[in-house]
């Protein structure tokens, strides 16, 4: 009988054991689970260590959520011996890129302009100056960020190819409020792959977007860095033969550098089967009236536009714009496609057509805040938001504290006249914009 006791009560212990939520998951006051952060940078370690954290975790199908407090962060990568090739020679040197390889990962700061991460890597080159290498980790969900690659600490290191941001054999990212900032290949893209960004801002010099896969940007803004008085090109797509769609910049704008004005290329093929469509998008520096450059002898699958406008709403003039290109042998081929999209054309541009049965623009949505209010005793409340994740409670607009519960009480000694806020989080961890603000203590 003692045994069977025992065994029941062993049994008993794994399913309780099995039946607990895990660290971040908790629930609330109505019983409904929320979810808390499982890394906090810097409380719990550095990027670095907040990577390799999602990378070892053992379930890999639960999300793993990352929240960056504001501040700079210099990183310099894993540290791994990784052969490259510089001037002729073969040199063994560390790693300076941090590698996420596990999907279903969160990484999210406070806002694009006071969360920034960055990388000085000492050589160029597409494979050793990945800022953050997102190898196969689909589902990866970004926020509130700035990616820097920052080649040597030199600035005018125009063509040197110092990536940002690198994604490979990926699925289902969303890069939310992210900016990216480099020269040559910022953002190199998601071989075999599917991206959305929305909201987000690229900056770079030479093909500053380049690669493969299906990405689609969103609202986006392209920001043109000036690279001695040279033109810039703004994408250099390797699409996949077999892919219907490839770079897709819906309502997006150029600015940047007014030396650009009337000098860069929206694009050049680099490989494969290239394809870009900008559609509708604001120029506020106006490409070369060609619009479009050569490249190694590949021609293009698709290179088009749709209304695109100036800086004044009128129509960008683009009867010029070329659909005759260089091949291999460097004969002119002309291209069977119109460089200029019908409507019904543009029509198929559509999210729901370019993504069928994932509708990324739904997840990465913003959790409306609350109306906050504030007690005598210094007891901030709200009421209870159904769809977020978790509420951040900033001070000063700062965020200090996180909480599962529409309630937070101000620490004893906080001075006079500090004012609170509270953003709430999306599923994924994301941040939206702050409440109304109260000020401490309540008189």
């Amino acid at each position: 009988m003692r045994k069977l006791i025992n065994r029941f009560l062993i049994a008993w212990s794994l399913i309780t054991l099995f039946a607990l939520p895990s660290v971040a998951q908790v629930p609330d006051s109505l019983g409904r689970i929320r979810y808390k952060y499982d890394f906090v940078v810097p409380d719990n370690g550095n990027f670095i260590s907040a990577i390799r954290a999602a990378n070892s975790r053992a379930d890999k199908k639960q999300r793993f959520r990352i929240f960056i407090k504001s501040s700079m962060y210099r990183v310099k990568g894993e540290g791994n011996p990784i052969t490259i090739t510089d001037k002729g020679r073969e040199l063994t040197i560390p790693s300076p890129m941090t590698i996420l390889t596990a999907p279903n990962t969160s990484i999210c700061g406070e806002g694009m302009k006071n969360t920034q991460v960055e990388s000085m890597p000492m050589y160029g080159g597409i494979d050793c100056t990945s800022t953050l290498f997102l190898k196969g980790a689909d589902s990866t969900y970004i926020q509130d960020m700035e990616l820097w690659s920052n080649y040597r600490d030199d600035m005018n290191a125009f063509h040197v190819k110092a990536v940002a941001l690198n994604e490979k054999n990926c699925r289902g990212n969303i890069f939310k409020n992210l900016s990216l900032m480099s020269n040559q290949a910022t953002y190199y893209t998601n071989d075999g792959g599917t991206t959305y960004l929305e909201d987000c801002t690229i900056k770079g010099a030479v093909d500053f977007i380049c690669g493969g896969g299906t990405i689609y940007f969103n609202r986006c803004s392209l920001e043109l860095r000036n690279q001695g008085g040279k033109g810039n090109v703004i994408c250099a797509p390797a699409t996949e033969a077999n892919r219907p769609y490839g770079y897709v910049f819906n309502s997006c704008t150029i600015s940047g550098a007014k030396e650009q004005q009337g000098r860069y290329m929206l694009g050049r093929p680099w490989k494969n089967a290239p394809r870009a469509v900008f559609l509708g998008t604001m120029m506020e520096l106006q490409p070369d009236s060609l619009g479009w450059a050569d490249m190694n002898g590949t021609l293009p699958r698709l290179f088009s536009e749709y209304e695109s406008l100036d800086s004044e709403f009128q129509l960008v003039p683009t009867r010029l714009r070329r659909t005759q290109f260089k091949d291999a042998y460097q004969n002119t081929a002309t291209m069977r496609y119109s460089a200029i999209l019908t409507p019904a054309e543009a029509e198929k541009y559509d999210i729901s057509n370019v993504f069928p049965g994932w509708r990324p623009e739904r997840k990465a949505a913003q959790i409306v805040p609350p109306v906050v209010r504030i007690k005598n005793r210094g007891e901030i409340y709200w009421e209870d938001v159904p769809e977020a994740c978790l509420y951040a409670v900033c001070k000063n607009r700062d965020v200090v504290a996180f909480t599962t519960q529409p309630s937070y009480t101000v620490p004893r000694g906080t001075a006079e006249g500090a004012c609170y806020s509270v953003r709430c989080a999306n599923f994924y961890g994301g941040l939206g914009e702050r409440s109304n603000e109260v000020v401490y203590p309540n008189r």
